[in-house]
C-alpha cells in the first residue's frame, strides 16, 4: 500500500498530508483509556470508596470558641400566677403573650368539689349555731335555777336547800357556761373553714394579679391542675429584657460579667441582638448543677417581647495553633448502642478503626480542640458509616 493509497476523497479535496496508519490506532488508544477513565471516575464516584466510613483529616489551626444556649426573654418585675384549687381547666385564655390588665379573666377552673365542700361548710356551721343557742337556753336554766337556790338559802338563813343541792346547782351552772364556750369556738372554727373554702371557690376565677406583659401560659384547656401549679407569669415591665441561658456547653475560657453575646430570636432568625452577661447564679455545692448566666439585651429591637423563645450565642477569646477533629467524630462509635464514658475517636489505620482516647477543650459547633497522644495533624478520623445499616449489622454479629 503506497501513501496515495492512504488519501481519502476528503482528503485529497483539502488537499492535507497523508494519515499514517499508526498514529491513527495511537489516537484510539488514547481515546479508550480517556473513556476508562472516566468510566473508573464514574462508577467511583455512583458507588463511593470501598471503606465503609466516612473520615476527615485531623487539623491544626485556629479555633474562636462558641457556646450555644437555648432560653428565654424575660422582662422586669416578674409575677407567677398559681391555681388557686385543684381542678379541670374548664377555661382559658387564648392568649400566649401580649398586653394584660390587672384584673383581667385569665382562666377558669372547675370548683365542683370546691363548691360541695362550701355548701357541707354552710350545713356545719348552721348545726353549730343551733348547738350555741341551745348551750345559751341550757346555761341561762342552769343559772336561773342557781339564783333561786341562792335567794332561798339566803331567806332561810342557810337551812334551805341543802348544801349539796346548792353545790349541785353551782357545777351545772359551771358546766352550761362552758357548753355555751365550747358552742361558740365550734360556731367560729365553722365560719373560719367556710370562709377559707368561699375564698379557694373564687380562686376558681384566676385573674391577672398585675398590669403587664403575658410571658408564658404554663396550662391548656381540659388539663387537670394541682393547687399552687403555676399557670401564668407576667412581667410588669419591658426594661431591662434578659435572657437566662444555663452553661452547659463546654469551653476552657472563663466567663465574667461584661461578656458579651449574640441573642437570635426564633421568631427573628435574621435579627441578632447583642447582649451583655450581668449576672452569674453558680450553684454552691455539694449540687452539681451547671451555672446559670443572665445576659441583658442592650438596645433591643422593639419587636421584642418577654416569652420570645432564644438562643444565646457566647464567643470566647481565638485559641491558635489546637488541634481540631470534627464534632462527629467524638460521637462516631462502631458498635451501635456502646456507652463509654471517656472520651475517644476512632482513627483510619489501614483501612481499620485504631481508637485513640482523647481529651477535649473548647469547639466553635463545628469543630473540638483535642488532646491526645500519637494524633497528629492528616490522621483521618472517622465521622460516620457510609451506609446507615454498618453500625446496626456490627453491633448484632
Amino acid at each position: 500500500m503506497t501513501e496515495q493509497d492512504t488519501h481519502t476523497p476528503l482528503d485529497a479535496l483539502l488537499g492535507a498530508a497523508p494519515r499514517h496508519v499508526l498514529r491513527h490506532w495511537l489516537s484510539l488508544l488514547v481515546l479508550a483509556i480517556a473513556a476508562l477513565a472516566a468510566l473508573t471516575f464514574f462508577v467511583r464516584f455512583v458507588t463511593g470508596e470501598d471503606s465503609p466510613y466516612y473520615s476527615a483529616p485531623v487539623e491544626r489551626g485556629d479555633l474562636t470558641p462558641l457556646v450555644s444556649e437555648r432560653g428565654q426573654v424575660r422582662g422586669s418585675g416578674e409575677v407567677t400566677v398559681n391555681a388557686g384549687l385543684t381542678g379541670r381547666m374548664t377555661w382559658i385564655s387564648g392568649k400566649t403573650d401580649g398586653e394584660v390588665e390587672k384584673g383581667e379573666l385569665l382562666a377558669v377552673i372547675d370548683a365542683g368539689q370546691v363548691a360541695n365542700m362550701v355548701e357541707i361548710d354552710r350545713s356545719r356551721l348552721a348545726a353549730a349555731q343551733a348547738a350555741l343557742e341551745g348551750a345559751r337556753v341550757s346555761a341561762q336554766d342552769a343559772g336561773g335555777r342557781l339564783a333561786r337556790f341562792e335567794s332561798v338559802w339566803k331567806r332561810s338563813g342557810g337551812r334551805a336547800p341543802s348544801l349539796n343541792e346548792i353545790e349541785r346547782a353551782r357545777a351545772e351552772a359551771r358546766k352550761a357556761d362552758l357548753g355555751v364556750s365550747a358552742a361558740r369556738a365550734e360556731v367560729e372554727a365553722a365560719k373560719l373553714q367556710l370562709k377559707d373554702d368561699r375564698a379557694r371557690q373564687a380562686g376558681s376565677e384566676v385573674r391577672a394579679p398585675i398590669a403587664g406583659t403575658l410571658v408564658m401560659r404554663h396550662a391548656q384547656p381540659g388539663q387537670v391542675v394541682a393547687e399552687q401549679q403555676p399557670l401564668f407569669t407576667i412581667a410588669a415591665g419591658m426594661d431591662p429584657l434578659t435572657v437566662e441561658v444555663p452553661l452547659t456547653g463546654r469551653s476552657d475560657a472563663p466567663i465574667k460579667a461584661g461578656t458579651l453575646a449574640q441573642v437570635r430570636l426564633d421568631a427573628m432568625p435574621d435579627t441578632p441582638q447583642s447582649a451583655t452577661l450581668t449576672l452569674l447564679r453558680v450553684t454552691p455545692p455539694p449540687q452539681s448543677a451547671p451555672p446559670r448566666a443572665v445576659f441583658t439585651i442592650e438596645r433591643p429591637d422593639p419587636k421584642v417581647r418577654p416569652g420570645m423563645a432564644a438562643t444565646v450565642e457566647i464567643e470566647f477569646p481565638q485559641r491558635r495553633n489546637v488541634l481540631l477533629v470534627p464534632n462527629p467524630a467524638l460521637q462516631f462509635e462502631p458498635a451501635t448502642g456502646q456507652s463509654h464514658r471517656r472520651e475517644r475517636i476512632y482513627v483510619l489505620e489501614d483501612g481499620e478503626p485504631r481508637r485513640v482516647y482523647v481529651s477535649t477543650g473548647s469547639s466553635d459547633g463545628k469543630r473540638t480542640e483535642v488532646f491526645a497522644n500519637g494524633l497528629e495533624p492528616g490522621d483521618q478520623v472517622i465521622i460516620g458509616w457510609r451506609d446507615a445499616t454498618s453500625g446496626a449489622d456490627k453491633s448484632g454479629r
